[in-house]
């Protein structure tokens, strides 16, 4: 059983100026034990269970989440059933519950940064926190003493070094690992916790690296070389080079033979592919002419667009140039998108559907590539983009009911194929913590 700090232990570690951050409310007012975490656990779980050991020198961070309007009891008992723990978690009467050495305890919250992180959750949803000052001022005890108890800095600028205190929500999109992509920690309660702790808040934008190698990661606009947002430039297709021959019998053509020239993408040229699996998509678009416009402003592309009417057309001056369309894929995949605004619009399809599977089926047949969905880890086979996302991210639009282009889909396309359609629970090792989407019943 964890032991409460003493209250007189308190009174001398609040009494000394240096041992807390300096801030804009008297923290040597505020006092309040530390109730055992351990409390709250449900019967059939502890806290051995939960938790391995770290050395304290490993604890360079704080990650705030909060409960999403569950209460302290609730989340605590989901959280153990599901596996994870967090350190304190801060009730809405300002109680707080945690442990007595935090250092000491390695718990999983947050795949890829627990092994350095203090988590710290809170009692409420969005915003709430800031409308309960009780609540707020343990929250704040809760993360100063933390702070200089390790040497935490007091700012959220860099969370690719796991040195400060951020929301659960900057570590998502830097590192995956999570079950949605929900608000977790809420940027404004921690931009004022920060200012309260008289430390430095950056909003997303001003995120070290914003640009860089994050898993949700913002797609950084065509620059000038003083860094001016210019319009986008390309060195291959439409009008660029000179229009190909067609090297497939399943895609559209000229009587010469040729690539239909309207129907080419305008793009950059990014080496060529492996041909060792296909990648599926759907537009979210229901409009050929306007996905064209989108891939090339977003500087993206894919290998064929299929159009409603069952024809489909090769975008890419060759089948084997590299389509910047799915990250961790792109290396190795024929990325095929299919026009249509979501999966039932694609099911009910039938002539855009069998086109499809007759470009799928030449394309393996051609490049000996698997007829299943089993391991998106081996590059080999016919995988969903959603597959692909939630293995490597990549892409700012992902949740966990983010289907490209559906999962059904993907089981009509492979079963007509005469392949192995495997659901999501049959996918490779998908209850393994490398996949930036979780596959967990819940996540503190």
């Amino acid at each position: 059983m964890l032991k409460t700090i003493p209250l007189i232990l308190l009174y001398i570690l609040l009494s000394t100026c240096s041992s807390l951050p300096e801030t804009n409310f008297s923290i040597a007012e505020y006092v309040s034990p530390i109730h055992p975490i351990a409390q709250l656990l449900p019967a059939d779980r502890t806290l051995t269970d939960l938790s391995s050991v770290r050395k304290k020198n490993k604890v360079s961070g704080i990650l705030i989440h909060h409960t999403k309007g569950l209460s302290t009891e609730e989340y605590i008992t989901k959280s153990a059933h599901s596996g994870w723990l967090v350190h304190y978690i801060v009730d809405k009467k300002g109680k707080i519950y945690g442990l007595e050495e935090p250092g000491n305890f390695l718990l999983r919250a947050a795949p890829k940064t627990d092994q350095n992180m203090i988590h710290i959750s809170w009692e409420g949803d969005k915003e709430e926190l800031l409308k309960r000052p009780i609540q707020k001022k343990a929250l704040l005890y809760s993360i100063a003493k933390t702070a200089k108890e390790f040497g935490i800095p007091v700012s959220n600028f860099d969370v690719g070094s796991r040195s400060g205190i951020f929301t659960h929500s900057q570590a998502k999109k830097k590192f995956g690992g999570f079950l949605n992509g929900s608000d977790c920690g809420n940027e404004n309660v921690l931009k004022s916790l920060l200012e309260e702790l008289r430390g430095s808040y950056f909003s997303e934008m001003e995120w070290k690296d914003r640009y860089g190698e994050w898993v949700l990661r913002k797609e950084k606009p065509f620059v000038g070389q003083n860094g001016e947002v210019k319009d986008p430039s390309y060195d291959k297709g439409r009008g660029v080079t000179s229009t190909p021959i067609a090297e497939l019998e399943t895609i559209e053509k000229t009587p010469e033979g040729l690539l239909i020239e309207e129907k080419r993408l305008r793009y950059n040229y990014r080496g060529a592919i492996s041909a060792d699996c296909v990648v599926l998509h759907f537009t979210a678009i229901n409009d050929y002419d306007g996905t064209l416009k989108v891939l090339e402003k977003r500087n993206l592309a894919a290998t064929f667009l299929a159009d409603k009417d069952g024809k489909i057309y090769q975008l890419l001056d060759s089948p084997l140039h590299m389509a910047a369309a799915a990250t961790g894929t792109n290396r190795n995949c024929f990325q095929i998108e299919i026009v249509g605004k979501d999966t039932e619009m694609l099911l009910a399809n039938h002539a855009q559907t069998t086109a499809v599977s007759k470009l799928v089926q030449e394309l393996c047949k051609k490049y000996e590539i698997p007829l299943n969905n089993q391991k998106i880890e081996s590059l080999k086979g016919i995988f969903s983009h959603t597959q692909a996302k939630k293995k490597w991210g990549g892409s700012i639009f992902l949740d966990a009911l983010d289907f490209d282009p559906g999962e059904p889909y993907m089981k009509r396309v492979i079963e007509l194929l005469g392949g192995t359609y495997y659901a999501e629970k049959d996918w490779y090792d998908r209850t393994g913590e490398e996949w930036i989407l979780l596959f967990t019943d819940f996540q503190p």
